[in-house]
C-alpha cells in the first residue's frame, strides 16, 4: 500500500487545462487526459486488487504510447501547447521515451493477468516514473 500512496504525487490534470485548443494539439491532449484517467483507475483497481481491471486501461495507455510520436509533427509546439521544444530537437529520444511507456504498461497488463500483487506495483511504478520522467523533460514548465 505504501507504493501506492508514494505514486500519488504524479500530476498531470493541471497541465491539460485548456481552452479553445485544435487540431492535433486537442487530439493529443485529450489522449493524455484520458492516459491520467486510466491511471487513477489502474490505481483504484490495485487498492482493491482488481487484477483483471487493470488490464483494459494499461493496454489504453500502451496503444496511445505506440503511437504518442505520431502526435507531435514538426511546429505543433505553438501555444496553448505545453510540449517542449526538446520534443523536436531530440525526437529520437522523445520516441524512445515513449516505447519505455509503452513496454511499462505492457509489463503492467501481464502482471495483472498473473495476479501477482509485488509484480503489478512494481509495473505500475515503473508507468508512472515514465510518465514523470516524460514530462520533467519533455513538457515545458
Amino acid at each position: 500500500m505504501v507504493a501506492i500512496l508514494i505514486l500519488t504525487d504524479v500530476k498531470f490534470g493541471d497541465a491539460f487545462a485548456h481552452s479553445g485548443v485544435t487540431g492535433i494539439v486537442k487530439e493529443r491532449i485529450d489522449y493524455f487526459k484520458a492516459s491520467q484517467g486510466n491511471l487513477k483507475k489502474i490505481r483504484a483497481h490495485i487498492s482493491k486488487e482488481n487484477y483483471d481491471l487493470i488490464i483494459p486501461p494499461a493496454n489504453s495507455i500502451a496503444s496511445w504510447s505506440a503511437r504518442m510520436s505520431d502526435y507531435f509533427p514538426a511546429r505543433s509546439d505553438t501555444k496553448p501547447s505545453e510540449a517542449s521544444p526538446k520534443i523536436w530537437a531530440d525526437f529520437e529520444g522523445f520516441t524512445a521515451t515513449a516505447q519505455l511507456n509503452w513496454n511499462a504498461t505492457l509489463s503492467l497488463a501481464k502482471a495483472a493477468e498473473t495476479g501477482d500483487w509485488a509484480s503489478v506495483i512494481n509495473a505500475f511504478r515503473d508507468t508512472a516514473e515514465g510518465y514523470k520522467s516524460c514530462h520533467k523533460t519533455y513538457r515545458l514548465k
